[in-house]
């Protein structure tokens, strides 16, 4: 009989789902996140029966300005290229919206083993991101709805602001995930207020 595999953090059990917070009044925090369903879809934009039928399948318009992400419900759907997003929804859900994609766009990828997510959150997140990412984080420029494929840390990561605290979401691969979260948690120290 084949063993049921079950979706777990890159974390591993030292720092899994562990929240790390700096500063008196929770300047900067960071914690791991539960893994995710993740979907690489590609399709020609211009076909507009194409890119209806994906959105009716994902659940979610699928931003077509570059930098964008859109979200609805528990889910997002973070812009990659012209032609390409990555569809971000709870755990469970990969075979059923693999499914659904797959009757309409051009291409479906079940990526959810490739990437953790971290959340960085607070009055000084951004901080902690300039530190060891070369995009423009000022508000004028990046704020909430706007994500980046970018480095942090010599690492490739997937990056998008959720909110004004700022708040922002991380997507890294998992084989750097512990490294990146080390670096967060080191970055994180000036702010300790000793």
């Amino acid at each position: 009989m084949a063993e049921l595999l079950m979706a777990r953090t890159a974390l591993g059990g030292a720092a899994a789902g562990e929240s790390r917070a700096h500063g008196g009044t929770a300047t900067v925090m960071l914690r791991g996140l539960p893994a995710s369903t993740m979907i690489d879809v590609r399709l020609n934009p211009a076909d507009a029966a194409t890119l209806a039928a994906a959105q009716k399948a994902a659940g979610l318009d699928l931003p077509q300005t570059p930098g964008k992400f859109s979200a609805h419900a528990e889910r997002s759907a973070l812009w990659f290229g012209p032609n390409q997003w990555l569809i971000v929804a709870p755990s469970g859900e990969a075979s059923a919206l693999t499914r659904a994609l797959d009757a309409v766009a051009g291409s479906t990828v079940d990526v959810s083993d490739l990437r953790a997510e971290f959340e960085l959150a607070g009055p000084l997140a951004t901080d902690v991101l300039r530190k060891g990412c070369g995009i423009d984080l000022h508000p004028r420029v990046f704020g909430p709805g706007n994500c980046a494929l970018t480095s942090l840390a010599r690492v490739r990561v997937a990056l998008r602001q959720t909110d004004e605290r700022p708040g922002y979401r991380l997507l890294v691969e998992r084989s750097v995930a512990l490294y990146l979260w080390d670096w967060l948690v080191d970055a994180m120290t000036e702010f300790t207020g000793g």
